[in-house]
């Protein structure tokens, strides 16, 4: 770690930028996801293996039984997605999300061989739900505090601790386990059946196949071990639940909407890579203020317009004369999203047909 940290201070290109630390959104997002997967992939790994021998499921079952943690992760990643969209603020998420986490993993500590189907499916639920408000909410959270020059390296960057934690996660919660496991079995290797030995039962295949009353005792065992590590990993997500509370709201870029009516329906073209760059920079620069800059127009031009009606207006002035159907196709956008404007424009007088006949209109209004 040391010679790592040295590197890169030298490095001229880093891998892993240093400043970066320096951005609490992105040290906070980094712990946070570690926490999490730390916790989430130390439990869920041995879900399976729950459902298998306290269950009784096949392999390809317990996958199966799995589907209400991923529903519920796909549910909450897209609302919470569309919902910070419309609002532009997310801390509430990554908190709420572990919160419920939490109580997915507590729910999950209760589970035992008398356990009904439906709890399971239910707790499993619970627990997607939480994951789904908080993993590609702190990736986005990140993505928006830092500087452009940064935003790969730093996207790369909480990925990495995450991923780091879901190592940790899985060796520390697996040693936790079979410690249990290996504490359960051993109360009860004097009962063990001839030629039936501690390691076989620790193979799913051997357990179908001990004595009846001999395997609901190996079972319960398995039962009370992973029980202990779902429970071990309550804390943990309650600690990534605190820091969820210091992660800073920054507000949420603009910079991904079009700069233009024409952008977002605009035909592919072929760019060399310099040409590429020239555009973005470009239109990098003048996104956040082009809805200022229509309105400034129109407001000395001493009218009241909307920023499409003013970008109307000046197209109608350069391409003139012009009809609006025309005009939607050069520009590549829906006609039907430009004639309420146009006629908008046409009862104000600000545009007028060349001729009763004609559909083509002129503007010379502008200053």
């Amino acid at each position: 770690t040391l010679g790592f940290v040295l590197v890169e201070q030298r490095a001229v290109e880093p891998v892993l930028p240093l400043p970066l630390f320096r951005n609490a959104v992105f040290s906070l997002s980094s712990a946070i996801g570690f926490v999490v997967v730390f916790a989430l992939y130390g439990a869920t790994t041995y879900l399976p293996l729950f459902l298998q021998v306290v269950n009784g499921a096949s392999p390809a079952s317990s996958g199966l039984r799995l589907l209400p943690m991923i529903l519920g992760l796909l549910l909450t990643s897209i609302t919470s997605g569309q919902l910070i969209s419309r609002w532009g603020r997310y801390k509430a998420f990554p908190i709420a999300g572990t919160a419920v986490m939490t109580l997915g993993m507590f729910l999950l500590s209760r589970l035992s061989e008398h356990t009904s189907v439906l709890v399971e499916s239910l707790s499993m639920a619970v627990l997607g739900l939480g994951v789904g408000l908080v993993t590609q909410v702190l990736v986005m959270a990140v993505q928006n505090a830092v500087d452009y020059r940064n935003l790969g390296a730093a996207t790369s960057g909480v990925i990495f601790f995450r991923s780091i934690g879901g190592a940790f996660g899985t060796a520390i919660f697996g040693a936790i386990f079979s410690n249990q496991l290996a504490s359960h079995l051993a109360s009860l290797a004097s009962r063990l059946s001839s030629g039936i030995n501690l390691s076989s039962a620790e193979s799913v295949a051997a357990i179908h196949h001990l004595p009846t009353a001999l395997r609901a005792e190996v079972v319960h065992a398995y039962a009370q071990s992973l029980s202990t590590v779902f429970l071990v990993t309550v804390p943990m997500v309650a600690l990534a639940f605190l820091l969820s509370w210091l992660l800073p709201e920054v507000r949420l870029r603009t910079t991904t909407q079009a700069t233009d009516m024409g952008h977002t329906f605009a035909m592919p073209t072929t760019r060399t890579s310099q040409q590429e760059i020239e555009r973005a920079l470009h239109v990098l620069t003048s996104r956040d203020s082009l809805d200022q800059l229509y309105h400034r127009l129109a407001a000395r031009a001493g009218i009241v317009l909307d920023p499409l009606s003013t970008w109307l207006l000046f197209r109608f002035q350069e391409q003139a004369p012009i009809a609006g159907a025309t005009l939607a196709k050069r520009f590549h956008v829906p006609a039907a999203r430009l004639m309420p404007s146009i006629e908008a424009l046409r009862e104000s007088g600000l545009i007028t047909k060349i001729s009763a006949g004609d559909r083509r209109y002129i503007s010379d209004r502008l200053p």
